[in-house]
């Protein structure tokens, strides 16, 4: 039995008033781009609880990740670079290449460490090596280290302390691991692949900064991450 007229109207007055009303959606966790030989989507991993547990580590929010879906079109196949993509930060300008998972968590990282120049003192800490990245030559990057802080700090009369910086070989880590196993593929494919890019950032650049750009042997696109209601 239909509605008399008059409820009806009642009834879409209401329906308009509430949607009026109602909070902006929320915008999309995926962002899509299409390119003549294929498709992207791309969404943006910035929260630290997210990506530690994605990557198995936190990295003081200073690793950004972007996790991309790539459709081939009309039977096209795949070539894609970390060096392709961009992470730029629209309000200071910073920018970041997709980074290696073993420059993130490498087998072969530096090590921070310190050795007393004399034995009469003065300022030392334990000789507790822990890893860091960040701060390559012309990266425009800072050093930071990774695990806890030397076990102890003190300082005594007179004498020095010299930091010491040098290479240290790491035969097995979890979270090397699980970058490499999810990374993008970076092998010329014919079928849809999935993964993540890992991009370095300072913590405090904030999400509705940030934009992805591409640019490669499949043309070109820029993706701008606005903040989410």
């Amino acid at each position: 039995m239909s509605l008399p007229a008059a409820m009806r109207s009642r009834f879409l007055l209401w329906a308009c008033l509430w949607a009026a009303a109602a909070p902006a959606a929320k915008l999309p966790d995926w962002y899509g781009r299409m390119l003549a030989d294929a498709e992207f989507e791309a969404r943006l991993v910035r929260e630290r609880a997210e990506i530690e547990r994605v990557a198995g580590d936190s990295f003081q929010g200073e690793i950004v990740l972007v996790e991309l879906r790539v459709r081939p079109l009309y039977g096209s196949r795949l070539a894609l670079r970390r060096a392709d993509f961009l992470l730029r930060a629209r309000n200071n300008n910073d920018t970041s290449p997709a980074q290696s998972p073993d420059r993130i968590a490498g087998s072969a990282v530096l090590a921070l460490g310190a050795e007393r120049s004399s034995s009469s003192g003065g300022v030392f800490a334990d000789e507790t090596n822990s890893p860091i990245w960040g701060g390559a030559p012309g990266s425009g990057t800072r050093p930071r280290r990774l695990g806890a802080p030397p076990r102890g700090v003190g300082a005594g009369a007179g004498g020095a302390a010299r930091q010491t910086l040098e290479r240290e070989t790491r035969s097995a880590d979890p979270v090397l691991g699980r970058l490499q196993a999810i990374e993008l593929p970076l092998v010329a494919e014919d079928k849809p692949i999935s993964g993540y890019l890992y991009f370095e950032l300072p913590a405090k650049t904030k999400r509705k900064h940030l934009e992805l750009s591409y640019d490669g042997e499949l043309g070109e696109f820029l993706i701008e991450f606005k903040q989410p209601e």
